[in-house]
């Protein structure tokens, strides 16, 4: 039977990776399938440890799986736990009685994440260093940590590209050229332009050194549970010690519009990985 749910998980997979890579060019019509076929995709604890080793990447095949499912999972893992993210996150407990056991929403809270609000980058960051910190860093020390995300396809295609990168300035302002526009720009972290990874300052001083990322669907981000999963992979990765310099090229094909090409490559990297 369990060879049997393996060999049905990775059909699935590859049935719809091939779809997510036939997306239309406004690129909404294979990721939506994309994360319509996770729904129905069945993780053991073994393809969720390997999952967990593929980072950022491997969020989108979470979907289908329940919350205390995935925290047991997770915890037999020695990861960080679901639970730990959901206080940092969302200010509760998984088991509290505003989550739902099922979806993993809190209800109760404003929708914040995946629906085109500036602020949403900015609460992340907070909740991303929280779970750092709860996890035993110290609070200058994660401060140096940052969710950053490249929205130049949010809105048109529904696509992002998301990176968790050690910056070395930390909180501290610093100047660039803007991602958008090209303009030599002075950032802080009260504006949005701020959580963009940026490699090198105008004066060619390294900013970002990119720790894990991955190309998604931004929609995703309207479920909690994702959220919260998100966080857990991005403090897995930071743990990991890894970096990930293949990012700058990704992302200057991704500002060249090769999103549906991106999100197909980081699928495949996971379903690679996955155990058969």
């Amino acid at each position: 039977m369990q060879s049997m749910m393996k060999r049905l998980t990775c059909s699935l997979l590859t049935a719809t990776l091939l779809v997510s890579g036939c997306a239309s060019y406004d690129g909404r019509t294979g990721m939506e399938t994309f994360g319509r076929g996770m729904l129905n995709l069945v993780l053991s604890p073994l393809m969720i440890a390997s999952g967990l080793a593929q980072g950022l990447a491997f969020l989108p095949y979470t979907l289908g799986t329940g919350l205390g499912e995935l925290n047991k999972a997770l915890l037999q893992a020695n990861a960080v736990s679901l639970d730990d993210s959901y206080k940092a996150t969302f200010g509760v407990p998984i088991t509290d009685q505003h989550v739902d056991q099922k979806s993993g929403d809190v209800y109760g809270q404003e929708g914040l994440y995946g629906r085109f609000k500036p602020e949403a980058i900015v609460e992340a960051n907070r909740a991303f260093q929280r779970l750092l910190v709860s996890q035993g860093m110290k609070e200058d020390q994660a401060q140096n940590y940052t969710l950053t995300g490249n929205y130049r396809y949010a809105w048109s295609r529904g696509h992002i590209l998301l990176a968790v990168v050690y910056r070395h300035p930390g909180a501290q302002p610093f100047r660039s050229a803007a991602k958008q526009t090209g303009i030599v720009t002075t950032f802080r972290p009260d504006q949005r332009g701020w959580y963009e990874p940026y490699e090198r300052d105008v004066n060619g001083q390294a900013i970002d050194e990119v720790i894990d990322w991955a190309a998604m669907e931004y929609a995703l981000l309207r479920q909690d549970k994702l959220v919260a999963t998100l966080m857990v992979l991005g403090a897995e990765a930071v743990k990991s010690g890894k970096r990930a310099p293949s990012y700058w090229g990704a992302e200057r094909r991704w500002q060249a519009g090769e999103t549906a090409a991106i999100l197909k490559e980081s699928g495949d990297k996971v379903k690679r990985a996955l155990p058969s």
